[in-house]
């Protein structure tokens, strides 16, 4: 009804998430699914929210990426967080780990291919730094193995290596 009266299509995105309900019934997967489903709209598929919502919650994250409707991801996010000890905090203000590029790969085969948006919202990097996060997307997308230049890592930390986990 709501897409009929905008006369657009809706796209619902996948949230992190910090805390289960115990009267839930269904996963967070099964629940996007039937739901994208039911009020026929897509999914923008935000990667490192799955990650982080497997972290906090104990699945595996890729039990949820192969669990969606892949023909309703109609595009990804991608970003970095925060690892608070007992917890992720969705932050977008680092480098996306290499698990969360893991589950892009994954989606991205899965979903035959979409749109990327990478997201970094807080803790800017100069541009350089961005860019080299958007050209991963692209060579992992395009079956290349990415080479970190030593240019990118040492504009993020100052010259030391970044630790992520």
């Amino acid at each position: 009804i709501v897409q009929d009266f905008l006369e657009r299509p809706l796209v619902i995105e996948n949230p992190s998430t910090y805390l289960e309900f115990e009267e839930s019934t269904m996963t967070e997967w099964d629940f996007l699914g039937n739901l994208v489903e039911t009020a026929d709209c897509g999914i923008l598929l935000d990667v490192n929210n799955v990650y982080v919502s497997a972290f906090n919650h104990g699945f595996d994250p890729e039990i949820y990426i192969r669990s969606i409707p892949h023909d309703r991801i109609v595009q990804y996010h991608l970003a970095g967080h925060t690892h608070m000890g007992t917890h992720l905090l969705d932050t977008h203000d680092d480098h996306a780990i290499e698990a969360v590029w893991q589950l892009y790969r994954l989606a991205y085969a899965l979903s035959g291919g979409v749109a990327t948006l990478y997201e970094w919202d807080a803790e800017i990097p100069p541009f350089e730094v961005v860019h080299g996060e958007v050209l991963k997307a692209k060579s992992l997308v395009e079956g290349d193995t990415p080479q970190e230049e030593p240019a990118h890592s040492a504009l993020l930390t100052g010259g030391e290596e970044a630790s992520h986990a």
